[in-house]
C-alpha cells in the first residue's frame, strides 16, 4: 500500500488528511494499518477486483464516493484522422494570459467543478472546494505545467492544464468549461484541442483520469479514441471534524 500524508489539504481544507492507495498484492491486514494512520480526512483508493476488502473498508466507516477511471490515448494516425471527421464547434486554443487567469479564477469560485468529491461533501464548504482547485492549478504551474484557454468568438469559454509525465507522455489533468458554455456542445471541441496540442508537442501518448461522477467527459473521450485502462474505487472517511 502506498501511504500519502496529504499535507496540502491543511492549506486547502483546514484539515489533516491521509491518502491510502491499496495495491494488488495487499491483503486484509492493510485495514489495520489504515486505522492506525487515519487523520481528520481520509481517502482510500481500492483497485478494481479487490472485492475482498470492500466490505472491511465500509464496515470501518468509509463511504464510497466515486470510481476513478484511468483513460489513455495512443495517438495512432487512424484515430487522429477519424477525429477530424467528427463535427465540432470552431474554437481556438491559446496559452492562458493574465486576463484569462482572472476569468478562470472567477469561474472556479462560481463552482464550475460541481461533480468533485470535495465540492459534493457536506463536511466542506463550496468556497474551500474552489480554493483547493485554485491552489492546485497554481502549484502545478510552478512545477512546469502549462495552462491554456479555449476561445470562441473572442470569449474565453474554458481551460485545460497540461502536465508532461515523462518523455512523450502528457496528462491534461484538469479541464473545464465555464458555466455559460456548459451543456452547449463544446466538450468535443475542448477535448479535441487537448489532443491537437499534445500532438503538436510531439506526444506519443495521453493519459488521464475521469471521475464516474462526470460521465459526460467519459463519453467524449470514448468518441475521440481514448481507451479505459484501469478503475479504482474511492472511499472517504471523516474523523473529529
Amino acid at each position: 500500500m502506498k501511504v500519502i500524508n496529504a499535507v496540502w489539504e491543511k492549506r486547502n481544507l483546514g484539515v489533516d488528511a491521509m491518502e491510502f492507495n491499496i495495491e494488488a498484492q495487499d491483503d486484509g491486514a492493510v485495514m489495520d494499518e489504515i486505522l492506525k494512520l487515519e487523520k481528520q480526512y481520509n481517502v482510500v483508493k481500492l483497485p478494481i477486483g479487490k472485492y475482498e476488502l470492500m466490505s472491511s473498508i465500509q464496515e470501518n466507516g468509509y463511504m464510497f464516493v466515486e470510481c476513478m477511471i484511468k483513460v489513455q490515448h495512443d495517438l495512432k494516425e487512424s484515430k487522429l484522422k477519424a477525429m477530424q471527421n467528427i463535427r465540432k464547434l470552431n474554437v481556438d486554443c491559446e496559452l492562458m494570459d493574465k486576463a484569462g487567469k482572472e476569468v478562470l479564477h472567477a469561474e472556479i469560485q462560481n463552482g464550475i467543478f460541481k461533480t468533485d468529491r470535495v465540492y459534493t461533501d457536506p463536511n466542506f464548504t463550496k468556497e474551500a472546494a474552489a480554493l483547493r482547485y485554485w491552489n492546485w492549478i497554481n502549484d502545478e504551474c510552478e512545477r512546469g505545467s502549462v495552462l491554456y484557454k479555449l476561445v470562441f468568438r473572442g470569449a474565453d469559454i474554458g481551460f485545460f492544464i497540461l502536465k508532461q509525465e515523462e518523455e512523450g507522455v502528457f496528462n491534461p489533468f484538469l479541464i473545464g468549461l465555464y458555466s455559460k458554455y456548459q451543456d452547449r456542445g463544446f466538450g468535443l471541441s475542448l477535448a479535441s484541442c487537448i489532443i491537437n496540442e499534445c500532438v503538436n508537442k510531439g506526444a506519443k501518448q495521453i493519459v488521464g483520469h475521469v471521475s464516474s461522477n462526470n460521465i459526460a467527459i467519459l463519453r467524449v473521450d470514448e468518441l475521440l479514441g481514448y481507451e479505459v485502462k484501469n478503475v479504482e474505487y474511492v472511499f472517504v472517511k471523516h474523523k473529529n471534524l
